[in-house]
């Protein structure tokens, strides 16, 4: 195996021949690098689809690239100390590959980076075509939503000798004629973040407004739970933002947190005014989140409990969003949580002036 000696492993030891046999007969591509990026070796399966490449740096030869990938496997096992890494990029030639990397500790005291390479080239296809096909459904569906919206305002407007049942019909429609609304934004929202064309339309935003709109949103659901919301925000602080997405942001986290604490249950809402940034947490008395489910919880259509969604009309890509809006901003958002002691969202809205050049 060239470049490489005796390696210790998290599995336990193994001499250069028996490394060698058991990396050549993996049905996966395998490649380990050292920590100025230069390949060490590469199996069998790798050979095959890029001819030897050892020596050199792994950037240039797998993707053509100049400078190393962003995030690179081995600046993040190496450099930054991490114990798993894993992403799927594009080859030179078009193809995708999805990279799972672990760290290597060498005897001589260097450390190398073994990385897992699968060819998922035609799942990234599939996924693709799924992606266009929603978007185009989507789409195609504000068309015909906005003649229902419409004729049905036209209809709510005259309804002066209607009787109280066919009033109950037209606000009927309208309710679920929002939700269809929302929901079809949702998923062409999804697919604009995918697709890194989502934009943001900046103002000056109230962070009480913002607030006192969203609880207002959630006023029957927050009544018929009796849950107690306590709000502490520095008066008169405001965010520059796209306030209809910050919005959305905040009602996805609002409502899950009211939605998942039983009754008389407790809401609390802070928001700190820091240095360069606004930080806003939502911290709930609730179900909370299982260990092996807060690594998943901001993935689309991921839903913890599947018999606590049920009756709850949505799609699980409430948290993917809220995500991908907070990052849109150059913010953050994660979550702590531990079963039946609740949950706390947090997020960060860097500070922000209109005319700026950033953002």
């Amino acid at each position: 195996m060239v470049g490489m000696g005796v390696h210790n492993t998290e599995q336990g030891n193994y001499d250069k021949e028996e490394l060698e046999a058991l990396l050549s007969n993996m049905p996966a591509g395998v490649v380990i690098e050292n920590e100025d990026h230069e390949i060490l070796y590469m199996n069998e399966f790798l050979l095959r689809m890029f001819g030897n490449q050892v020596g050199g740096k792994c950037f240039i030869e797998f993707t053509g690239r100049d400078t190393a990938c962003d995030p690179c496997p081995v600046d993040v096992i190496i450099k930054e100390g991490q114990d798993t890494f894993r992403q799927t990029i594009a080859s030179r030639d078009g193809k995708f590959f999805e990279i799972t990397a672990s760290p290597i500790h060498n005897l001589d005291g260097s450390r190398s980076v073994i990385e897992i390479v699968k060819d998922v080239t035609d799942q990234h296809k599939l996924d693709q075509m799924k992606s266009d096909f929603i978007h185009i459904v989507a789409h195609e569906m504000r068309t015909p939503l906005a003649a229902v919206i419409g004729f049905n305002d036209m209809l709510s407007r005259r309804s002066e000798g209607f009787t109280y049942k066919q009033k109950h019909y037209i606000e009927s429609i309208a309710i679920n004629a929002r939700k269809l609304k929302q929901l079809v934004d949702d998923i062409l929202d999804l697919s604009y973040l995918d697709a890194g064309i989502l934009q943001l339309k900046r103002e000056t935003l109230l962070l009480d407004e913002l607030v006192s709109e969203v609880l207002a949103m959630h006023q029957a659901l927050i009544a018929e739970k009796n849950h107690k919301i306590r709000v502490n925000i520095p008066e008169l602080l405001t965010i520059e933002c796209d306030r209809q997405k910050i919005t959305r942001t905040m009602s996805n986290i609002v409502f899950n947190a009211i939605y998942y604490t039983d009754i008389n249950g407790t809401i609390e809402i802070n928001i700190d005014n820091l240095a360069d940034e606004i930080l806003i947490t939502v911290a709930d008395s609730g179900i909370g989140i299982a260990e092996q489910d807060r690594s998943q919880i901001f993935d689309r259509f991921f839903m913890a409990d599947a018999t606590l969604t049920r009756s709850c009309d949505r799609i699980g890509i409430g948290l993917t969003l809220a995500k991908g809006y907070i990052q849109l901003h150059g913010g953050e958002i994660w979550v702590e949580s531990e079963i039946g002691k609740g949950s706390t969202f947090y997020f960060t809205l860097p500070k922000y002036k209109i005319g700026d050049n950033n953002g």
